[in-house]
This record gives C-alpha cells, structure tokens and sequence, in this order.
C-alpha cells in the first residue's frame, strides 16, 4: 500500500509536465493552421468581391431607373425629352463642341426632377455654360459631382475637363445621339441612325417620334469617362461630354457596340491616351464631324441601359451589330426582337 502511494505521488510531476507541453501548438500545427486559413480566404475573397460587384451593379441600375423616371417625368411636363445640349447663339448649331457658345446640357434639364433643385437654381439658362468659376457663374454649378449620376463601379481618379475651361466635372452615364456619328448633322437628319437626343439637332424627342417603340429604343448607357483634363468625355456640363453614339468614323467607319475593342472613343476634346492600361478608357484625338464614343463600362460583360419605357437592361457586350444599332435609332423602322 505504502509503495503504491508513493509510486503514485513521484508519477504526478511526469504526467503534468508531460500535459502541460502537449497543450501548445508545434510550429508545423501551426503552420498548417495557416496554410488552411490562407486558402479559405482564398476562396472566399472571389466570392466576397463578386458579392460587392452585384451591389454595385445593382446601385447602378437604380440610378439609370431614376434617370429614366426623371425623363419621363420631365416629358410630362414638357411634352418632350429635354434636347441633349443647346447653342447659345446659332439657330443652327454648329457641328462642333470646341464652339465657345455652347449652353446647358440635358443633365442641367433633368436636375428638378432628380431632386437637384439647389444646383438647377444656381445656374443660368441665359449665358454660356462655360461662364464663371469656381465660386461664380455657370461653372460653380458645372464643376460639381454628382453622385447619383455615377456608377459606383467606375473609379473616380479622372481630372475634370480643363482645356479652354475652368473646370467641367464628369458621369458616367450618357444620352444616346443615335446609330450614327455623334456630332454629324447629316445623321440626324436621316431616320436609320436619328436616336432620341442631339446635340447638333438641339434636340430631345417626342414619344411619338419614337416610331420603333419605346422597349425598342435606348434612351440612356454607360460611359467610360476621360481620365485627362483635355478629355470630355462625361463632362456633364459640356455638349458633348454625357452623350454616346453608335459610330466612330476617321480611319473607316466602325460600329460602336457596348464595350468595343475593335476602335477607341474620339469626341472634340478627345485625349491622346491610347496606351492606357485600360482599354474601356483609351481614347484617340478627336475625328471631328465623324467622331464617336460608345456605351462602356466597368462591368464585366456589357452595360447597363435606360430604354425608351423607362425599363433598365443589361446588354452583352456580344450583342449582335445591327441589332445594336436598330437599339439606338429611333426610326428606322426594324424589329429588335430578343437582345
């Protein structure tokens, strides 16, 4: 009995050291801890940036429907969409947007029904859009971001439009000027490339103008916007800045489906950014009357698009050529069909 308390009593130390260092973790248990860590964030990382890019791309669906109810709204009001820029001195608009004369865009138009009364206020009809600075005239109103008119997937690293002005900040969304080139008059005047804006036109259109019906045609897209100061695509307060087209010219005449890769965007104050890492945000010197900028955005495969009955898609970057174009034009009198 003596002798077994006593084998007892001298084994208890042993047993507790021997539990007290097997209660840690060796190196390689923890590197295989590790290990496995690293390879379910792994997993899930894809899965958790998939999850922020649906809410994006649903916050941007959200802002085009708003854009879309706030034409609507607007038509109502005025018996017709708002005209995609106006001249301030020529009956007739000249076929360029270097013009020094040039007003209010449809983006100014639209701001009372998008509960930007307070901007809309501080700007006046009556005078150039680039009048003023940052604390006077137009350009106080020009120069501001507006974010319901900005897809939250596109990156906000951009200057605003600077050359020849004092600051015109950009969107990425844009009225859509039709099949054709995006400042030629000799296109809107002709019903196979006519769309729903224009600016050489001056011109926002009638719902019985729209004679494809309006689930036929896209009112509103995506646009990728210029990064320089001498770019304007998406410059909201200038002519030519928050419009698309579904032609480039200058070099052949090329299609502008969504997302293109066949030709890069040229407008009247287009950059030479060609090298950009970025093709959606490439850009060629301008083309002149042949210029042209298309539906682009940051999400993977296609662009989101306002139609004419105030619906909102997503369309393929695949979509089918003249498909595309029957979307843009308002007359010409072809079924689209499935898109």
């Amino acid at each position: 009995m003596l002798r077994t308390l006593v084998s007892s009593r001298t084994d208890s130390p042993t047993q507790a050291r021997n539990f007290s260092s097997r209660s840690a973790f060796t190196l390689i248990e923890l590197l295989v801890v590790i290990a496995i860590i690293a390879i379910l964030v792994a997993l899930l990382l894809p899965a958790v940036q998939q999850a922020r890019e649906a809410a994006r791309r649903s916050s941007c669906k959200n802002n085009l429907k708003q854009v879309g109810l706030a034409l609507h709204n607007y038509h109502d009001a005025h018996k017709q969409f708002p005209p995609a820029a106006i001249h301030m001195t020529a009956s007739t608009a000249p076929e360029s947007c270097r013009d020094a004369n040039w007003g209010a865009t449809w983006v100014l138009m639209l701001f009372p029904y998008m509960e930007q009364g307070a901007l809309y206020d501080l700007y006046d009809f009556e005078t150039r859009a680039r009048d003023g600075n940052a604390t006077t005239g137009n350009n106080q109103v020009t120069r501001r971001r507006v974010s319901t008119l900005m897809c939250p997937s596109a990156p906000t690293n951009w200057s605003m439009l600077t050359q020849d002005f004092n600051g015109f900040e950009k969107i990425t969304y844009g009225a859509n000027v039709g099949a054709g080139y995006l400042l030629q008059r000799s296109h809107f005047n002709n019903s196979t490339f006519k769309g729903p804006f224009s600016v050489v036109g001056m011109y926002g259109a009638k719902f019985r103008d729209i004679t494809d019906g309006t689930s036929n045609v896209i009112l509103m897209s995506e646009i990728v916007t210029g990064i320089g100061g001498g770019d304007d695509k998406g410059a909201w307060g200038w002519c030519s800045g928050p419009t698309f087209s579904g032609r480039r010219g200058n070099g052949g005449d090329t299609i502008l489906t969504p997302n293109t890769t066949r030709v890069t965007d040229a407008s009247h104050y287009a950059s030479n950014n060609n090298s950009d890492p970025e093709f959606n945000r490439r850009n060629n010197p301008d083309a002149g009357a042949n210029s042209g900028v298309a539906a682009r955005s940051y999400h993977q495969g296609g662009v989101q698009a306002t139609l004419g009955d105030g619906t909102v898609r997503f369309i393929s970057e695949n979509i089918d050529q003249d498909t595309w174009t029957r979307l843009l034009a308002i007359q010409d009198n072809q079924v689209v069909g499935e898109f």
